[in-house]
């Protein structure tokens, strides 16, 4: 509005229908009027400028960290204490698994945002800087800071190659597979048949493919390229040894008598969407209802995808998916196998959370510390859902002891859902959904009912941990401080 249309405004205000203005009031003081409503409007445009540019920065931290598969809670208090650092009166946010609502308040004015992020996905270093940075803010922070900041921190790229990345699920899976008693034979196999599914999944994932499809196409090919790949040396082998030699192969190498069929289910456990469904649980402990339950159906159409695939692949070679019962070998070596494969496993799980070199390190040293014990207390006789709960809290209580080491630039969530993915009992989640789609009903619900008991029973140890280390998750104190209610909250003009 130009400065002739304000006072031609106001002059009308003040001569209504052709009325002159009151006795006693001049010219002088009807300009001067004039002139502190129009320095008013002007100060109300500059701070609904500056609001709007501080909603954008405050949403696209919070779209980051989304992003970064961080949970509803650590989104929501890290763009309170952003919007806090660049002098927002009020912040107050709604985050569930896929979207944003976040509004501002100015002393004026208020703003209201809404973002959807469809790019789900797991970045733990990009997490942790992100953390970092929040961790170091500091009062009367500018827009163009913070925005630099955020710059800085999107400008790096993963932290591992293509074929770092294959490698590691390969490797990962090859562990894994020894861990659910294969031989060493199904262990390379499944590490194989692995490989090339991260491949398949890379591809697919760069071009934003629909993660369904995505988790049924990879878990069809590694099911696939195992079958393949143990039939083949099924073939070859008779024609390389004789009768005798076969037989007098060790347990450790030929592992099952079947075929080599018990890694077939270790070959696609890169595709447990680990790091979600630990935030799904996390989010649900701490009522975060939205995001959890959400959060909880994407992960869960994720492995029905890949448990069709598997029972696909099973269903075309008559392929056996149940676990040998006992492992290939025994005594001390039995626990010193299982400590090393716990440690690669982990190490390559975090690498494909595209966690950093020494928070991979960290993690898969807790892991390869507590899960060897977990396998121990199982054999003599310990309950397995207790055995996994006890395991979760001591990975958690783990966690916040390397964080508070580092002064807290490694994330509990980055140190402890990589060592914590092993404990997800994925080969018998997928051999129940194979039972259950061959209509094997009782096999079916009794594997899945432990499946589920299992994952409680990590989600609560974690959460247990969380709550004894962190007083943040035995009270919202910080959250409600940076986010006063309505009743302490300043009277706003909608603008």
């Amino acid at each position: 509005m130009s400065w002739q249309n304000i006072k031609n405004h106001v002059r009308k205000v003040f001569r209504p229908q052709g009325l002159q203005a009151p006795s006693g009031v001049s010219l002088q003081e009807e300009e001067s009027q004039i002139r502190a409503e129009q320095e008013e409007i002007d100060f109300l445009k500059q701070e609904e400028a500056l609001l709007t540019e501080q909603s954008k920065v405050v949403m696209r931290l919070g779209h980051m960290l989304l992003a970064c598969g961080a949970s509803s809670y650590r989104v929501k208090l890290s763009m309170a204490r952003l919007a806090a650092a660049l002098g927002v009166r009020e912040h107050h946010a709604q985050v569930t698994f896929g979207e944003i609502s976040s509004t501002v308040y100015g002393r004026f004015n208020f703003r209201t945002e809404v973002a959807e992020q469809r790019a789900f996905g797991t970045n733990a270093a990009q997490l942790d800087r992100l953390r970092v940075f929040v961790q170091r803010l500091k009062l009367h922070m500018s827009v163009e800071e913070a925005n630099q900041a955020l710059d800085k921190i999107s400008a790096n790229g993963p932290e591992y190659g293509t074929v770092a990345n294959m490698l590691a699920s390969g490797i990962s899976c090859a562990c894994f597979c020894f861990l659910n008693r294969g031989g060493l034979m199904e262990c390379i196999l499944a590490g194989i048949a692995a490989t090339a599914g991260q491949a398949l999944r890379k591809q697919m994932m760069i071009r934003h493919m629909n993660h369904f499809g995505v988790w049924m196409a990879c878990g069809v090919v590694a099911s696939t390229v195992y079958v393949a790949l143990a039939s083949l040396f099924n073939f070859l082998l008779p024609h390389l040894a004789t009768a005798s030699q076969i037989a007098s192969l060790p347990v450790w190498f030929t592992g099952t008598a079947s075929g080599y069929h018990a890694g077939i289910v270790s070959a696609v456990l890169f595709l447990v969407p680990g790091f979600p469904l630990i935030t799904a649980m996390l989010d649900l402990v701490r009522t975060d209802l939205a995001a959890g339950i959400n959060r909880s159906v994407y992960v869960l159409m994720l492995v029905v995808s890949a448990g069709a695939a598997v029972w696909l692949t099973a269903l075309a070679f008559n392929w056996a998916v149940d676990p040998p019962a006992t492992p290939p070998v025994s005594g001390v070596w039995l626990y010193l196998i299982r400590m090393v494969c716990s440690f690669v496993a982990a190490y390559g799980f975090a690498m494909l959370f595209n966690c950093t070199l020494e928070v991979s390190f960290w993690a898969a040293l807790i892991c390869a510390i507590v899960n060897p014990l977990r396998f121990f207390g199982v054999d003599e006789g310990l309950l397995w859902q207790f055995a996994v709960g006890v395991e979760a809290f001591a990975i958690g209580m783990g966690a916040h002891l390397v964080s508070r080491m580092t002064k807290y630039a490694y994330s509990r969530v980055s140190l402890s859902v990589p060592a914590a993915v092993l404990m997800i009992p994925g080969v018998p989640l997928y051999a129940g959904l194979t039972h259950m789609n061959q209509g094997n009903y009782t096999e079916a619900i009794s594997s899945v009912t432990e499946v589920c008991i299992v994952i409680l029973a990590v989600g609560i140890g974690l959460a247990l941990a969380r709550m004894v280390t962190d007083p943040n998750w035995r009270k919202d104190a910080e959250l409600r401080r940076l986010q006063p209610g309505a009743e302490n909250a300043s009277t706003y003009v909608m603008r």
